[in-house]
């Protein structure tokens, strides 16, 4: 019984073996991809001359809040109010959708402590510390 399993069970691995480990490296471009619109908060990526995306700094889990389940009922009834008159209002407004840029090499997103984005740097463009512009009193 043992014979007639091994012929069978080399024969699969050899097959399925090519498409893992011989599968051509294919950046993130070429492949149709985007940059992650949501990361773990914190998160700091670059993409490589490949443009291949490093993470440079990974983040944390944003932690849920955990509430009553009368509590949530509560919350999604009054969202769902809310949203139907906004749906009325948004009627008349114009619709706009603006698409995050294609990675490339050199490019850094960083992500807020939500997990999203907070800033593109593309690669000519120096990196501007907005926290010594913000007033605090």
């Amino acid at each position: 019984m043992k014979v007639k399993f091994l012929p069978q069970a080399f024969l699969a691995a050899t097959l399925l073996i090519p498409w893992g480990v011989a599968s051509p490296a294919i950046s993130h471009a070429e492949k149709g991809e985007k940059i992650p619109g949501q990361m773990l908060a914190g998160t700091i990526i670059q993409y490589d001359e490949n443009n291949n995306m490093v993470v440079l700094e990974k983040g944390t889990p944003v932690p849920e809040q955990q509430k009553s389940l009368a509590e949530q009922k509560a919350k999604i009834e009054k969202a769902k109010q809310l949203d139907k008159e906004f749906e009325e209002e948004d009627k008349s407004l114009p619709v706009y959708h603006i698409d995050n840029p294609d990675p490339q090499p050199g490019l850094k997103v960083i992500y807020d402590g939500e997990g999203f984005i907070k800033d593109i740097i593309l690669p000519d463009q120096k990196e501007i510390n907005w926290d010594l512009y913000i007033w605090r009193s």
